[in-house]
């Protein structure tokens, strides 16, 4: 490894580049670690794009990571994904990466990255945007400033921990822990309940948000949150103003939740603005601007341009305040914040900040006006949001069929894939959100196994376990399957990688005891034995086992079958075997009772 042209070692090393000084402090921990700041030297302004701070190689494949919310988290062999990209270059916007340009060189991982031996990762994200670039069988470490420099000015770059390794998932977990240690976190409560978002869409009304949640007394449904998700707004950016289908307003709805002893919930795309908006309309000048100080272009939504919030301008931080300020007036309590990536674009604001410095005011400006309510991030660059938000989704959104690219696009499979590879940020940096469960067997395209997929999972690895299905069209047995998969959450759960599709789950101490599960989300069959995982529950392998669902004891030396696109479940029940008695709750739940067979 290289520290800027360096071999890497302990002290400190600088580098001058047009008229800059990059410099390093770098000490041994556990590996390395570098702290990099960076200065003007000149006596003019200098405007600062993106700097190399070193170098090391690649291998054949790396384990790499998308800066926001919906980004793949995942192993990829960097050559063929280049290659596959090759075309597309001129389409990936600002969703994809803060920094499109990069992609003409090669591919690029966003705040850590991991050779088949190698761990490098940032542990914070305060001013710049740190990335790393693969480019031709090389991995260059590199930030985005964005910001002109002053003459003698001085800004932190951040600090690099760079580690060998023989458990790359252990190796996650003590990045992690640096992570949180150096920026505070904000660990919400997992939390259970329904969103309006993966039934209706833009279709929700007052009235059927209402007898969605009166349904879900009738169901005993036991939810503690009810959110309102997009589709009440008058348009993006006028957050207080309802459609036509919200007649009696907001403050009706939050009212209408609290009565009903739930949390109310409600989603906004709060650094978005609608080129349509009344807020666009009266204060363009709110927007981050191009060159040419026209507004510039975040992204397109609703059939729609869509601007970003220029979240240093006083005037727009205090709409933002008074915005959030007014709903926890009315009585929401959780607040969904989604497409927050649009307040980090590349662009001239009313403040001389770097992009990442503007995004992390806007979401402290929305941090203070809400005060201790519940913040769940969405569509959120990740790193420079831990210690703001109590939750944050962590893949792409989930829908009612498996698969679809791999880019960030709604289906099942890389929802489902990414709440497993970035499990390691649960309860540490914030509570994971997986993206919604649906327990539905009609109006989707997924089978049975899928649907446990979908469902299992979420649950098992007990970040948020939020539903959304019209509850009215739920058979019995799909109300079953959803309260089944309550026994197995508020467990502690890690994830081991198997390779890019097959991950096995050990959890502890969930509703339904200690199990191990295998989670198959290829289009192949896979053929597992117990006893070569057996040693993850610390369990000497004369322990009694039962499969779920099927509820039948499991054999550790016998081979079991995990169907594509399925999970097995593995339960383990002591060191010698039991007898067991099954019964039926009211609510739906199947609870099972073991006792001796020697009894």
């Amino acid at each position: 490894m290289k520290i800027l042209d360096h071999d890497i070692k302990i002290g400190d090393i600088s580098k001058n580049h047009e008229n800059l000084k990059i410099s390093a402090n770098v000490a041994q921990d556990n590996g390395f670690k570098a702290e990099f700041s960076l200065k003007n030297l000149s006596n003019t302004s200098n405007f600062v794009e993106e700097m190399e701070l070193g170098e090391f190689d690649s291998s054949e494949s790396l384990f790499m990571n998308n800066f926001q919310s919906w980004g793949l988290c995942t192993f990829v062999k960097p050559e063929k994904i280049f290659a596959s990209i090759s075309n597309m270059k001129s389409q990936l916007g600002f969703m994809a990466t803060p920094i499109p340009e990069e992609f003409k060189n090669g591919i690029v991982s966003d705040y850590f990255i991991a050779t088949d031996k190698e761990f490098a990762g940032f542990l914070s994200s305060e001013a710049v945007h740190p990335y790393f670039l693969w480019q031709n069988g090389i991995i260059k470490i590199k930030v985005y400033v964005g910001k002109e420099l002053k003459p003698g000015e001085k800004i932190e770059l951040g600090t690099l921990w760079f580690s060998q390794y023989e458990s790359l998932e252990e190796t996650l977990n003590e990045y992690a822990k640096r992570v949180a240690d150096l920026n505070q976190p904000k660990t919400g409560k997992p939390v259970f309940g329904w969103s309006s978002w993966y039934h209706y869409y833009l279709d929700i009304s007052q009235e059927s948000f209402i007898k969605e949640m009166e349904l879900s007394k009738t169901l005993n449904l036991n939810y503690e949150l009810f959110q309102l998700d997009d589709g009440y707004e008058a348009d993006i950016g006028d957050w207080l103003e309802t459609n036509e289908k919200f007649s009696n307003g907001l403050e009706f709805l939050a009212k209408k939740v609290r009565e009903n002893e739930m949390i109310a919930g409600i989603w906004t795309a709060p650094f978005s603005v609608s080129e349509s908006s009344k807020l666009f309309k009266e204060h363009s000048d709110w927007v981050v601007k191009n060159e040419n100080d026209d507004p510039l272009l975040a992204y397109k939504n609703w059939n729609k341009k869509i601007y970003a919030l220029d979240t240093t301008n006083p005037d727009a931080q205090r709409w933002l305040e008074n915005i959030f300020s007014a709903l926890k007036d009315y009585g929401f309590d959780f607040f969904k914040i989604d497409f927050l990536f649009a307040a980090m674009i590349l662009g001239k604001r009313y403040l001389n900040v770097t992009p990442v410095e503007a995004y992390r005011m806007g979401i402290e400006t929305i941090r203070k006006a809400v005060g201790e309510s519940h913040i769940l991030g969405c569509g959120a660059p990740l790193l420079p949001s831990v210690g703001y938000v109590d939750s944050m989704r962590i893949g792409a959104d989930t829908a009612p069929y498996w698969n679809d690219a791999d880019l960030g696009k709604p289906n099942a499979k890389y929802s489902i894939r990414n709440a497993l590879t970035r499990n390691f940020m649960n309860d540490v940096w914030w509570t994971n959100d997986p993206d919604c469960v649906m327990a539905r067997s009609n109006d989707t395209e997924l089978n049975r196994d899928e649907r446990m997929v979908n469902v299992y999972t979420s649950a098992l690895l007990n970040g948020h376990f939020l539903e959304s299905d019209k509850l009215s069209v739920l058979s019995k047995d799909d109300v079953c399957f959803l309260k089944s998969a309550l026994n197995f959450r508020s467990g502690i759960s890690h994830v081991k990688f198997i390779d890019t599709e097959r991950y096995v789950i050990l959890s502890k101490k969930t509703i339904n005891g200690d199990l191990i599960s295998f989670v198959n989300l290829s289009d192949s069959l896979w053929n597992v034995k117990i006893e070569n995982f057996s040693n993850l529950l610390n369990e000497k392998i004369d322990g009694f086992f039962v499969s779920y669902p099927s509820m039948k004891e499991a054999n550790l030396f016998d081979s079991q079958s995990v169907n594509p696109h399925s999970i097995l479940m593995v339960l383990h029940r002591g060191k010698r075997k039991v007898v067991r008695e099954d019964e039926k709750k009211k609510d739906g739940r199947d609870f099972h009772y073991y006792g001796s067979d020697e009894s």
